[in-house]
Order: structure tokens, then sequence, then C-alpha cells
């Protein structure tokens, strides 16, 4: 019998997660993928942590509405829908539809489930990842021709407010490239929501608040006839900004002082013998590309899996190499000269452009011998963006059929809370 992650470990995962001082890797740095199957790789992005090896941080790529006791024969979706006529107002008369309940991230808990199998089997912990920030869309789907845009028709409507003709653009689009524009993209009267919230972990709940305009009753007691997907009615969107690492690299670089300086004293000379800040820049980014320290005065190695080597591993780690060798070597090479003002009693200096010329290294000069030094990289946290999509979908009855009940007939329904 399969066992079900239950609401409650996925907080007490979601606790731990956050009580460490750890933090995601980049999937670049650390892939996590690899190691599960593509069912769950379509279901979550995975991320590796910086501390915990066997811990895996998850992001659902799809969430939906709600649900509670979802392991019983009569799950409870929070959701609900009734129809309503105003008596007065701009839709006096006319039929209009209450919608409200939450969206949960992590309603699919039959993938939930399968991520934690087969994060077990393996020897790993799962959690839901940390977000720095977030934002949430509620949309509409309509057909994309190939130009990437999506088809619209919009015509505009004339309403009298207080004997005064207002004009309100009403747009169409269409799921079907073959028939007409019949789908009103202004779906929503009144719509409130509580947005997703940064600062804190990918498994949340949100929940909404909406009246639709008039016309889309029928509609929404045809899909709740049939327990259909509402993606022409409403989506969510989560755009989530997760905040992750990088590995700490290690790298050597092997100085001949003597080549090193006649280097550099040939690249003066060249400017001049008064170098500009990005010329001294471009002179360092030359030195690290070289692989003999006798020909350049300089030779770069990087390790990687525990191999010292001459390939950096990503260009963003090679920037970084440039940075420390530039920081390490400068001061040995180059003095820094500002040009001289006459200075104005009452003015303070704004002079920011620094000059390099070099410098008579006395030291480093006389013993003409090679060194090793060792320096360590990193690159420091990236923004690593991330989506959650939102769907209703498995809602059946509610309107004046009374509570709104999960569609239990339909396997996939079934398989969307973890039941056979």
């Amino acid at each position: 019998m399969k066992k079900l992650l239950s609401a409650a470990a996925v907080a007490a995962l979601s606790f731990t997660a956050t009580q460490a001082l750890a933090a995601p890797m980049s999937p670049s740095a650390r892939p996590m993928a690899q190691h599960f199957t593509p069912e769950v790789q379509d279901a979550f992005t995975l991320l590796g942590d910086t501390d915990q090896l066997n811990l895996v941080y998850y992001v659902p790529r799809r969430g939906g509405v709600a649900v509670q006791s979802p392991s019983t024969p009569n799950p409870i979706p929070r959701f609900q829908a009734t129809a309503f006529v105003p008596t007065f107002g701009y839709f006096a008369g006319l039929e209009l539809a209450n919608l409200g309940g939450s969206f949960s991230t992590t309603s699919d808990l039959g993938a939930l489930n399968k991520l934690s199998q087969e994060a077990a089997a393996k020897g790993f912990q799962i959690a839901p990842a940390p977000a720095a920030r977030s934002t949430t869309q509620f949309l509409l789907s309509g057909y994309a021709p190939p130009n990437g845009r999506v088809e619209v028709d919009c015509q505009f409507e004339i309403i009298v407010v207080n004997g005064r003709d207002v004009r309100v653009p009403k747009c169409f689009t269409r799921i079907d490239p073959t028939q007409p524009y019949d789908l009103d993209t202004n779906v929503m009267y009144k719509f409130n929501t509580m947005p997703a919230l940064g600062g804190s972990v990918v498994a949340q709940d949100i929940a909404f608040q909406a009246t639709t305009l008039p016309g889309w009753t029928p509609q929404l007691r045809t899909l709740m006839a049939t327990g259909a997907q509402w993606d022409n009615i409403m989506t969510a969107q989560i755009d989530w900004d997760i905040k992750t690492h990088n590995l700490t690299r290690q790298a050597r670089f092997t100085v001949n002082w003597r080549s090193l300086f006649e280097q550099a004293s040939t690249f003066a000379a060249f400017h001049l013998r008064s170098c500009v800040d990005i010329e001294v820049r471009g002179f360092f980014e030359r030195l690290v590309t070289c692989s003999s320290e006798n020909t350049c005065g300089i030779r770069i190695e990087y390790l990687n899996n525990n191999v010292w080597g001459p390939t950096a591993p990503n260009d963003a780690n090679f920037i970084n190499v440039v940075n420390a060798v530039q920081n390490r070597l400068q001061d040995e090479l180059f003095n820094e000269v500002r040009r001289y003002t006459t200075p104005v009693n009452g003015q303070v200096s704004n002079q920011t452009n620094s000059i390099f010329t070099l410098r008579a290294n006395y030291e480093k000069l006389i013993l003409e011998r090679n060194e090793t030094i060792y320096l360590q990289y990193n690159p420091g946290p990236t923004d690593f963006q991330v989506k959650t999509n939102l769907n209703v979908t498995c809602l059946k009855d509610g309107f004046e059929m009374g509570r709104v009940n999960w569609n239990m007939d339909d396997a996939g329904c079934r398989a969307l809370l973890g039941q056979p």
C-alpha cells in the first residue's frame, strides 16, 4: 500500500529546512534532477543544498485547488461557486457568479508522494525551496499563433453612466484557430487575492475571492457538471525568485616574477607608461589565458574533480579568477597615481579616474624566483527564476447542487490526490 505524504510531514520538512543555515545550490553547480525519474522531473524543479548533500529542495511546476482530507473517500475542495442576481448597479437583473477558495502549490499529492518515495530510496531528504520574492498573476488562456502572440480582437461597448456615454473596450480571443473570436478576455468583475509570500517557502496556500461578469454562469455550470478544467476561465502563475549559491572553486597560479615584470613593462610601454583602469584590466585578462609562466609570467590551473588542469569550469568562474588574480598581483606590479589638480578652498575633488604606472618592486625582482599561489573564489548568490502554474480542475456540483465536490469518478483526479 502506498504511503501518502501528509501535510504535516511537508510542514515538518519545511520547518527542518528553514532552521538550517544552508541554501539552495544553482542547478548548474549541483544538478539534482538526474537522480529522479522523468515523471518527477516533469512535476518539480529540483535543487541541491550548499551543506547537506542528501537534501533536495523542490519547486512544484503545477498546483491547483487546495483539498481537505485528500486521502478519504470524500475529499473536500476548498472552493465554492454560487450564482446571484444583483438588484442595483451596472449589472442589475443579470446573473453573476461568486467564486472563492484557496489554491495550493502542493495540491498534486500524487506527484509529491512519488518524489518522496524516490528520494527515500536514494537516501535523500526533501523540503520546499525557500523563495526570496514571488509575484502572482491570474491569467486567461488563448490561441497563440507562431508569432508568439495571442490572437485577440477588440471592440468597444457603450455604457451610459449618469447620462454620459462611456466607451468600454471588450476584447475576445479564441482557443481554436478555426473558430471565431468568442472567448471574452474580461471574465472577472471583481477579483481579490492574497499573493504568494516572499521570504518564505514555495509550499503555500493562496486564498482568492472573485465575481464574474454576466454571461459566464452557464459555462461555469457546465464545467462543474463534468469536472472539466477551467483554463479558459481562470489560471494563475507564480514567479518565484530563489537565491541560489555556487560551489566554491579552487585555482592556483604559478608566477615567474622576472618574466611577469617583463610582460608588465612591455605592456606599460605600449600605453605610454600610464595605463588607465580598463587597460590594466585587459592586461590581467590576457595573463590568465596563458599556459606558460616562462612565456607570460603566469600559468593558471583549476581544480576539477580533484585534478589540476588548464580549463576553467565556466565563463562566470573565469571572470572570478581574473578578479582574484588582479586583486592579488596588481599592487605588486603597478602604482596607482591620480592626476594632480590645484586645490581650491571650499571645494571637494570628485576626480575618480585612476592611472597606473610600473612599481619598482625590489623584493620580487631581486629574488628572481617562481612562486605558486592558491586562491578560492565563488560567484556568490545568483537569482534563479522558476514558475508554478495553478489550475482549476476536477471540481463538481456547486451552484444549486450545494457543496463543491472532488471528481472521484475520474482516475486522473484521484491520482492528483495520491489515490489509486
